[in-house]
C-alpha cells in the first residue's frame, strides 16, 4: 500500500464523485484489520484516530482538513443502522459548498443509505462504532471458549472480523480500486 495524505484521497474522491472510507482505529488490531481490509478490497482507506482514542493513548495533535462535516440525519455512536439521511440537503450542500462533504455517524447508516449519500454528494464516510461493535462481537464469541487465555487468540478473532467488514464496506463505498505495488 502507498501512504498518501487525507487531502489527496478526499480530493480525488471528490473530483470523481465517489466516496472514500475513513475508519477509526482504536488499537493495533484494528489498524491491522483496516489495512488488511483495504488490501483485500483493493481500495484506498483513511485510517484515523478519534479524539477519544488520542485521550486514551495520549499525545497526537489533531490535524486540520479541507472538508466539512455536515448534519444530515446521522449521529455518532449509533449501534443500529437505521438513520434516515436528508439526501436532498446533501445534494444542495454539494452544489453550494466548495469542499468535500464528510458524513459523521456513518455507522448508523444502512448500506443503501451510504451509497445514496455518496450519489447525492457525500465524499468522506466516517465509520467507527460499527467496526468497534464488529470487533467486540467477535472477541466475545472467541472468549466463550474458556480455554483461550492467550489474548492474541481472541483479539485475532476481532481483527479478522474487522478486516472482513472493512473490505466489504470499502467495496460498497466505492473508492477507486488501486493497483498493488509488486516488489
Amino acid at each position: 500500500m502507498t501512504l498518501t495524505t487525507t487531502a489527496a484521497l478526499v480530493g480525488a474522491a471528490y473530483e470523481a464523485g465517489r466516496g472514500v472510507a475513513a475508519f477509526n482505529a482504536i488499537n493495533l488490531e484494528t489498524v491491522e484489520a483496516i489495512a488488511a481490509g483495504a488490501e483485500s478490497a483493493n481500495r484506498p482507506v483513511i485510517v484515523q484516530i478519534s479524539e477519544n482514542a488520542v485521550r486514551y493513548h495520549g499525545g497526537l495533535a489533531p490535524l486540520a482538513q479541507a472538508a466539512i462535516a455536515v448534519a444530515v440525519g446521522s449521529s455518532h455512536k449509533m449501534t443500529t443502522r437505521d438513520a434516515a439521511l436528508d439526501e436532498a440537503l446533501i445534494a444542495r450542500l454539494r452544489r453550494t459548498v466548495p469542499v468535500p462533504l464528510v458524513l459523521h455517524g456513518s455507522s448508523g447508516v444502512s448500506d443503501e443509505g451510504l451509497t445514496s449519500a455518496i450519489a447525492a454528494g457525500m465524499t468522506k464516510i466516517n465509520i467507527a462504532t460499527h467496526l468497534n461493535a464488529t470487533f467486540t462481537r467477535a472477541v466475545r464469541s472467541a472468549m466463550a471458549d474458556e480455554s483461550k487465555v492467550d489474548p492474541r487468540k481472541y483479539l485475532g478473532a476481532g481483527r479478522d472480523a474487522v478486516a472482513g467488514e472493512a473490505a466489504r464496506l470499502l467495496a460498497l463505498i466505492g473508492g477507486p480500486r488501486v493497483d498493488r505495488a509488486v516488489t
